[in-house]
């Protein structure tokens, strides 16, 4: 059973990059993100984190996408995802709902797989930038496993104004009867060309508390 939890927990921390699912992708423009993190601590053995991640405005009202997440030995995922707005796309704040289906790997066998996830977001204006906060929930069904995950996800960062702009990362799950699993993500953003390259610290709690570094590298088309 701790094994089960551990994979569960593993996998629903690993959050699409910035939270971007109360925005839809503009029509027929291309967003990805690729991420390595690597962590461990004295009690656990350094482990692999690496995810791709890819949106595509299909419509102005609909947003189509993919998600790939592996721990190295441990666990995976593969999902395709649908995102639809709620309520009027001029508003400064955003609502959206995502449904994606796919497949899972425990003990190395494939699972299907299937997610609901409702998300707001709201972007504002300092003296120091533009910038973002937003906020997703998600219920998760990987079929093996005896209990469906909770998740709830935050992230705030700034859009533009510094060279080096500051990101935060909070990303939570839980499985019932089961300990509580969080991971929290300090970092900094930077442009180099048409690319943002993003640099975290994760400190991370499920069964045992971990320590991370992450490199992300976001590209839109």
């Amino acid at each position: 059973m701790l094994k089960i939890l551990t994979v569960l927990l593993l996998c629903a921390l690993g959050a699409p990059p910035a939270i971007a699912g109360a925005w839809l992708r503009d029509h027929k423009t291309v967003f990805t993100a690729i991420k390595t993190t690597v962590r461990g601590s004295k009690k656990v053995p350094l482990e692999n984190e690496n995810s791709f991640y890819l949106e595509y405005g299909f419509t102005p009202f609909l947003t189509l996408g993919a998600d790939f997440n592996e721990i190295r030995n441990k666990s995976a995922h593969a999902l395709v995802f649908a995102r639809l707005p709620l309520g009027r796309s001029d508003r400064r704040t955003r609502y959206a709902v995502e449904l994606a289906a796919g497949t899972h790997r425990f003990q190395g066998n494939w699972h299907p797989m299937y997610k609901a996830a409702f998300a707001v977001g709201r972007g504002f204006q300092s003296r120091w930038g533009n910038g973002w906060i937003a906020a997703e929930t998600a219920y998760e069904v990987r079929t093996g496993l005896p209990d469906p995950t909770i998740k709830l996800d935050a992230v705030a960062g700034l859009s533009s104004g510094w060279l080096v702009r500051p990101l935060l990362k909070i990303e939570t799950a839980y499985v019932p009867d089961r300990p509580f699993g969080w991971s929290i993500t300090p970092g900094v953003m930077f442009d180099i060309g048409e690319s943002t390259w993003v640099i975290g610290l994760e400190h991370r709690s499920a069964r045992k508390k971990t320590y991370g570094i992450t490199f992300g590298l976001w590209r839109n088309f």
